[in-house]
């Protein structure tokens, strides 16, 4: 099972949240940050469409119990947050972030903390997993910084 696309968007997921979160850092000083936020959302959406196509299908089809039960748990533990933050997207329009700034951006950091916690989740039990069933041959090396 090749997972460097996966890698890859799991790095440019957190290298966006990192500047969307020095973007919503100071509550009292908005920014414009639609495109910034757009292409996290974009780029989101993709790479939960291809783990629900091929990522998780795929571990189903497995002979490893506990790599299916933990692929299974962290299948149905990403429903509420994909929801929460699709609800989000729509919730926020450029005008009522400007309006509304410091919520927009007490929301914005729950709601990338959930998705950076559900990575680091995810690489810690899944990679492990993948690699002593055998379906990788290292964890994929993570960036230093």
């Amino acid at each position: 099972m090749d997972l460097d696309e996966l890698q890859r968007q799991h790095d440019e997921l957190e290298a966006l949240a990192a500047r969307f979160g020095q973007a919503i850092a100071d509550d009292g000083n908005p920014q414009r940050l639609g495109t910034l936020r757009w292409q996290f959302a974009r780029l989101l959406m993709a790479h939960l469409a291809l783990e629900d196509r091929i990522l998780y299908p795929n571990i189903q089809r497995q002979d490893h119990d506990l790599l299916r039960e933990t692929a299974r748990r962290l299948e149905i533990e990403m429903a509420p947050i994909a929801r929460t933050f699709s609800a989000y997207m729509s919730r926020w329009s450029d005008d009522r972030i400007e309006r509304e700034w410091a919520d927009f951006c007490y929301e914005s950091r729950q709601i990338l903390d959930a998705v950076l916690k559900r990575i680091k989740k995810e690489e810690g039990l899944l990679m492990p997993l993948l690699t002593e069933a055998g379906l990788i041959e290292t964890p994929p090396i993570r960036r230093a910084g």
